[in-house]
């Protein structure tokens, strides 16, 4: 089986594991927040992320809550189950892959188009149309 090549690759071969080692880099500490980032960017990154890769690469030791928190912020997650081999190279065990839904709506993203609103009212008000 290749290695899904990403972005990141940039033509240098890296693999996914030193992909997903250097998301881990990028977003030190085990706090709630820095696991949920690491998640993300593995998901939009690597395109995927399974419980085992999560744990062992990501340090993120229970994927499955912070995928419900991911999704209680908005983001789109689908859950598909695979059967994986252990590290230890035993028998495959049932595992989520979790993947990350691109936005199919063609808008912005609610943050922004807050932020536009924001910037329009403020632009009104600095030249005195409204008061």
């Amino acid at each position: 089986m290749t290695e899904k090549v990403t972005g990141r690759d940039r033509g240098d071969g890296a693999t996914r594991k030193s992909l997903l080692q250097q998301i881990h880099a990028d977003f030190p500490g085990n706090s709630t927040d820095a696991q949920r980032a690491r998640l993300l960017a593995a998901m939009r990154e690597a395109g995927h992320i399974t419980t085992t890769e999560a744990r062992l690469f990501l340090e993120v030791m229970n994927p499955s809550q912070r995928v419900t928190e991911l999704r209680n912020q908005g983001a789109e997650i689908d859950t598909a189950w695979t059967l994986e081999p252990s590290e230890a190279g035993r028998d495959p065990h049932r595992q989520a892959r979790y993947v990350l839904i691109p936005n199919q709506g063609g808008g912005i993203a609610a943050e922004l188009a807050g932020l536009l609103a924001l910037a329009l009212v403020a632009g009104l008000l600095l030249g005195g149309v409204l008061r």
